[in-house]
């Protein structure tokens, strides 16, 4: 692929520091004077950066910047490292148990997490995924009122969290196959998240995820009052064309109403 339809610059995480190994997919006939829409893509567990990359053609060629993450974590099977994933941060709920309330305060959560030395892995995270941000629209133009974040799978789960947390710096979230996040307050933000877009989209067959999940999931956030779109498709936790379709006819709409 030529270097006009993607660009990955050579980079590298480093620990102690807030980057985070990047890929960008630049349109097919950029334009530098036309502010593109940006989709922030966050890939399954297991994955890399390259992975939802190599999805953006079967969205459009010429309709989107991408900017596509990896994950923090290191993923490994038998010994084997097989991709990178998000950290335990970004479990599954369990569908059968209330996850369980938290022990402490969040007045003395944010005490120790001043007071520490080290770093906290989700507060990592975010500045990571800040400063992408910031460094892809320092390097390409960008529409800062249209954000998106598309995440599959574990990359779903960071999606929610990014874009509960901080609602008024997203345009919307896109959840593939993905699910909200363990011991994570998703409407602690109520009101400004009412402001989100959410299209949820999830495969019939899913053995990993249940379509079920996702459709409670769906079910919570709407009886919360935030605008969520969901179809389901005939397949299993893949990415599918068809999905990626309707996921452009759906960023295409939202980037053509009134903002």
């Amino acid at each position: 692929m030529s270097i006009d339809r993607r660009h990955a610059p050579p980079s590298d995480a480093h620990a102690g520091t807030d980057s985070l190994v990047e890929a960008r997919f630049v349109p097919q006939r950029y334009e530098p004077n036309y502010a593109y829409p940006l989709l922030v893509l966050l890939h399954q567990r297991g994955g890399d950066e390259q992975q939802m990359v190599r999805s953006m053609p079967a969205m459009s060629w010429r309709n989107y910047v991408g900017l596509s993450l990896r994950g923090p974590e290191v993923v490994t099977r038998h010994g084997t490292p097989v991709g990178h994933g998000w950290g335990p941060g970004f479990g599954r709920r369990d569908r059968d148990r209330p996850a369980p309330a938290p022990t402490i305060s969040d007045a003395e959560a944010f005490r120790r997490r001043m007071s520490s030395a080290t770093p906290d892995p989700i507060d990592a995270l975010e500045d990571g995924i800040f400063s992408a941000v910031r460094q892809t629209r320092k390097a390409l133009h960008v529409h800062s009122e249209r954000i998106f974040l598309v995440g599959s799978g574990e990359g779903a789960a960071v999606a929610y969290r990014m874009a509960l947390c901080y609602p008024e710096r997203f345009a919307g979230v896109v959840a593939i196959n993905g699910w909200l996040p363990a011991n994570f307050r998703p409407l602690a933000r109520l009101e400004a998240s009412r402001e989100l877009r959410v299209l949820v989209v999830h495969g019939e067959w899913n053995g990993r995820v249940p379509v079920e999940h996702a459709r409670r999931t769906v079910s919570n956030l709407r009886n919360a009052g935030l605008k969520v779109a969901f179809q389901s498709y005939p397949c299993a936790h893949r990415i599918t064309a068809p999905m990626l379709s309707d996921v452009d006819t759906w960023l295409m709409n939202q980037c053509t109403r009134e903002l």
